[in-house]
């Protein structure tokens, strides 16, 4: 059975969450933007998590982001 921690990931990573938020940054923040982005998710209600495997799944999105802009 998977643990709470892994339930929140998998949680996440269906919702447009972490793709909005690459897109209102244009695949580019700092790490103000990333702590915010931390307290966001801690708000509603997806702790606990793992925030390194949160971190991949951001950087996977921003690497999909800047994909789709070179095809542009």
């Amino acid at each position: 059975m998977p643990s709470n921690t892994e339930i929140n990931l998998l949680r996440l990573e269906r919702t447009t969450i972490p793709e909005d938020f690459v897109r209102e940054h244009q695949g580019e923040w700092d790490h103000q933007a990333w702590l915010d982005f931390c307290s966001f998710i801690e708000e509603r209600g997806y702790t606990p998590i793992e925030l390194d495997k949160v971190g991949l799944i951001l950087e996977r999105k921003k690497t999909e982001f800047w994909a789709g802009k070179t095809k542009k």
